[in-house]
């Protein structure tokens, strides 16, 4: 038996890739092991053991400002390595792959320091410090996007992508607008702000429905997120917005408070509008559809920018800077995009090329190769 460690903790978009890497690499090893290693504090707890896999944690977090914060965490830091250790002696795993976040950048370390084979995935157009840190002692750093090369030893970089379910590897967009019960001539329009939503998106998006609510050519849909659906809704009540809480119904705008088919609604969408978080760019650039992006700006870094200004370059999308987001500037647009199929058409075409839907298996391929060196 094999023992791989896949380090994810933290947020969805560094979690999410583990899996799938995760997934793949079972699929190529028969006798594979795969432990993951999180923390008591991040998403990782509640999402890793729905899959079925065994998880370890180890006593970390994240530096933070103010004195006492930054005391407690270079005493986890410390707890953290030694836990690191504990776990390495008892496994002994042929490989420790990391998708980042300062669980993943800890025990990294400490498995370079063994000798252990170790494996970087960096999500996003500016790499986390946890990474860069991490990828000195590294043996290969597989990149989501060539813009993060220049942070990491050139020797060491593979472009890979961004691993996405299978269920965008092969979208479908005539079967997914079939299923939206979309009409041949019809636009969608798809807002989204992630798993917690995005309440710049969503006040903007007022606008849009207040305009566009009554048009029998368009659909339109937001995702609010669960914590926002309420306020989104009662600000639509009160302008007078009729409006469905559901993929169908009589009205031509849609309020969701999350979806778990989004590989229909944005297979099936004209434009998306949404932030620029590693996993969702990857999953539009996979269903090819071309999007307005709203960088969220107090991601780490500033990454969610550099991933927007990533996908603008291709060719695959449009950006907006929230400060100078409203709900007229959108609307204006919208209504540019809309009015120019062959514009919308090249950006779409971009997005397909730009997405790398083999991805897991490009960072498999660098696994099992460090597995077997």
């Amino acid at each position: 038996m094999t023992t791989v460690f896949i380090a994810a903790g933290g947020t969805g978009g560094h979690i999410y890739p583990g899996l799938a890497i995760a997934a793949c690499l079972k699929k190529r090893m028969a006798d594979v092991e795969i432990v993951f290693i999180g923390s008591h504090v991040g998403m990782e707890k509640n999402i890793v053991p729905r899959y079925g896999y065994p998880m370890e944690f180890i006593n970390a977090s994240g530096f933070q400002r103010g004195f006492v914060k930054k005391v407690i965490a270079a005493k986890n830091l410390l707890k953290s390595a030694s836990d690191s250790r504990k776990l390495l002696r008892r496994y002994k795993p042929a490989l420790v792959i990391g998708t980042g976040g300062f669980t993943s950048g800890i025990i990294l370390r400490e498995a370079a320091k063994k000798g252990i084979p170790t494996l970087i995935h960096e999500q996003n157009a500016f790499p986390g410090k946890s990474n860069r840190w991490a990828a000195k002692k590294a043996d290969a750093v597989c990149l989501t996007f060539n813009e993060a090369a220049q942070y990491f030893p050139a020797n060491k970089t593979v472009l890979c992508g961004n691993p996405v379910r299978d269920a965008f590897k092969h979208v479908d967009r005539a079967a997914m607008r079939q299923k939206m019960k979309l009409g041949q001539d019809e636009k969608m329009i798809l807002a989204m702000g992630g798993s917690q939503g995005a309440a710049a998106i969503n006040r903007a998006m007022q606008t849009v429905m207040k305009e566009w609510g009554a048009r029998e050519d368009i659909q339109i849909y937001q995702i609010t997120g669960p914590k926002q659906i309420d306020k989104v809704c009662a600000a639509l009540d009160e302008v007078g917005i009729s409006y469905d809480k559901e993929y169908f119904g009589p009205t031509h705008c849609h309020a969701i408070a999350y979806s778990n088919e989004m590989e229909m609604l944005m297979g099936a969408a004209d434009i998306i509008i949404g932030r620029s978080g590693a996993s969702s760019i990857s999953e539009m650039a996979a269903s090819g559809t071309p999007s307005i992006l709203i960088p969220y700006p107090y991601a780490a870094g500033d990454h969610q920018r550099f991933n927007a200004m990533a996908m603008k370059n291709a060719g695959a999308a449009e950006v907006i800077d929230e400060d100078d987001l409203n709900g007229t500037l959108l609307l204006t647009k919208l209504s540019t995009l809309l009015a120019d199929p062959a514009y919308l058409e090249s950006m779409s075409e971009n997005a397909k090329a730009y997405a790398k839907i083999d991805a897991d298996e490009r960072i498999v391929d660098q696994a099992v190769a460090l597995i077997h060196q």
